[in-house]
């Protein structure tokens, strides 16, 4: 999203990120957590976690419509393959940054569509897993 559609709430949240959103649910660009990096055993390579933020009609951070749902299909000819996510409690941190820590364990390496829906908003992009 080009930075100035994208909420300042959002853009405050972390500046360095790349966004991808709409109405009231934006999420952070996710990145796969390296096991060298505490992901311990061969199954978290395939993991990532980001932040989910939903926002209210003034544009402020609410969980008050509750957690985004979050779904991955595996495109392409490595089969019909998909898995949902999780998020984790409505999470508030430093300087009153609020979000959903929203985590994804895929299956295996692949091109995966990640949907997150939030009402009628559905908020989608393409997540490359290499192999581990």
């Amino acid at each position: 999203m080009p930075s100035g559609s994208v909420p300042a709430v959002v853009r405050d949240f972390d500046a360095k990120r790349k966004w991808y959103g709409s109405d009231g649910l934006w999420v952070a660009e996710p990145g796969l957590l390296d096991p060298a990096d505490g992901g311990g055993a061969d199954k978290d390579a395939y993991r990532t976690k980001y932040a989910s933020i939903t926002l209210d009609g003034q544009g402020r951070a609410t969980d008050e419509r509750g957690a985004p749902r979050v779904e991955a299909e595996r495109l392409g000819g490595g089969g019909s393959d998909s898995v949902r996510g999780s998020t984790g409690g409505f999470a508030t941190g430093d300087g009153g940054r609020q979000w959903w820590p929203t985590i994804i364990q895929f299956p295996g390496p692949g091109c995966w569509r990640v949907t997150e829906t939030l009402g009628a908003t559905e908020v989608r992009f393409t997540v490359h897993v290499p192999e581990a």
